[in-house]
């Protein structure tokens, strides 16, 4: 009789005769696949089996677990798999993604933390909707209404206002959004942050840049084999050569040249999905990157705290904020904050919005706030498009989205 033993790591054969240890093989008698063991017995040489030439003759097995027949196969639907998660994590591929993603999120903390950053954790329940939007998720709190949060937007500029000067979270968000994409989910995680004492959004780009050819060099060594195993190939950014970064328009004007295309008229004043892929493949051919950011999106696009460009009266106002795109999608939005009150009152009116519902928030820069800017990044999608995975689902431990509530 020959079990396959596997654990996280590897697989190994156990041999068992049983004409010699009949006790042993009567043991696993009707026991199924991903039943749980504990096998003592001696580790041998054996150069003819193909799991890595030894063999396990175990004297005694113990089953810990007997395992019923799997509701899943290699077949299944993605619905399926997402009812039965934690057997569709079991795969080999699926456990070595998550290994890869631990190892980039601990290059992304160690960047931070050597490069002067705080680490700080914001609560994720809010007491009223300050960043606008319905698109929020209510939940009862004793005898009042909260919030889950958006975004820890608020609170890491506190952070600066506090006097940290540069700070960053992993931190989980929440979007009422009926969005069935491949990258869009009710809850996911993202890294927030915030850096104070720019001269503009170009430090904060250039911080995120840094960082991010760091990480992908990082996870390129420490992940090789599991990369290899894969058949996935991490393209590490040439640390010499920045990413390239052009305007909005000039993002139009590329897309009319390169590939003849215009923006959909829905989308104007921002970037559409096919357009964030064409202008990737621009990037990649005319500049040898995989990324590119994408600036000076005008002030409809943007939320009321990124600071303006004074364009006159003739032109459409644009702001100081920026997108990242990278293979495809956009991973990044981000720019500079406005800090002067006075004139966060007045863009939060041209939004439609009650100052006096931001009081709380504006408070934060009547006291002394530095220049600052910051930005977010979606890690499920950030790993997704890494790996080379079609879904933020492939990168979610537990996938949550306007029918996926369970398990």
């Amino acid at each position: 009789m020959f079990v396959v033993l596997r654990d996280r790591e590897a697989r190994v054969q156990v041999t068992i005769k049983k004409s010699e240890n009949p006790k042993v093989a009567a043991a696993l008698e009707g026991v199924l696949r991903d039943s749980t063991v504990i096998v003592r017995g001696k580790v041998v040489d054996a150069p003819i089996v193909k799991l890595g030439g030894i063999e396990i003759l175990p004297t005694d097995i113990e089953v810990t677990s007997r395992a019923t027949v799997s509701p899943i196969d290699e077949e299944s639907s993605i619905d399926l798999l997402m009812d039965y998660r934690w057997l569709d994590l079991r795969a080999d591929q699926k456990i070595a993604y998550f290994k890869i993603q631990t190892q980039i999120y601990r290059a992304i903390r160690d960047w931070f933390v050597d490069n002067g950053f705080i680490e700080i954790m914001t609560p994720k329940l809010i007491g009223s909707v300050t960043e606008g939007g319905a698109e929020v998720f209510e939940v009862k709190y004793f005898d009042q209404r909260a919030y889950l949060t958006q975004s820890p937007q608020f609170f890491k500029q506190m952070g600066i206002a506090a006097g940290f000067e540069k700070v960053f979270e992993f931190t989980a968000c929440y979007r009422a959004e009926k969005s069935f994409t491949s990258r869009h989910a009710t809850e996911f995680f993202a890294l927030d942050v915030e850096m104070g004492f720019i001269n503009d959004e170009h430090d904060v780009m250039d911080a995120e840049e840094s960082m991010l050819k760091y990480v992908l060099a990082r996870a390129a060594k420490t992940c090789a084999p599991l990369l290899t195993q894969l058949g996935i190939n991490i393209v590490v950014p040439d640390p010499s050569k920045p990413f390239p970064r052009i305007s909005l328009l000039e993002a139009y004007d590329l897309l009319k040249k390169e590939r003849n295309y215009d923006v959909p008229k829905a989308a104007k004043g921002d970037l559409d999905p096919d357009s964030e892929k064409m202008l990737c493949d621009i990037a990649k051919e005319k500049w040898g990157c995989e990324f590119i950011f994408i600036t000076n999106f005008p002030t409809s696009a943007r939320p009321f705290y990124v600071k303006r460009i004074d364009q006159g009266k003739d032109r459409v106002q644009l702001t100081r904020g920026f997108d990242l795109l990278y293979r495809g999608v956009e991973i990044t939005s981000g720019g500079q904050r406005e800090h002067n009150s006075e004139q966060i009152k007045k863009n939060a009116i041209d939004k439609g919005m009650n100052p006096n519902d931001l009081r709380e928030y504006i408070q934060f820069f009547e006291y002394g706030c530095p220049p600052h800017g910051g930005y977010a990044m979606g890690l499920a999608r950030f790993c997704a498009k890494v790996l080379e995975l079609p879904s933020v689902k492939d990168t979610t431990f537990l996938f949550r989205g306007p029918q996926r509530l369970k398990p």
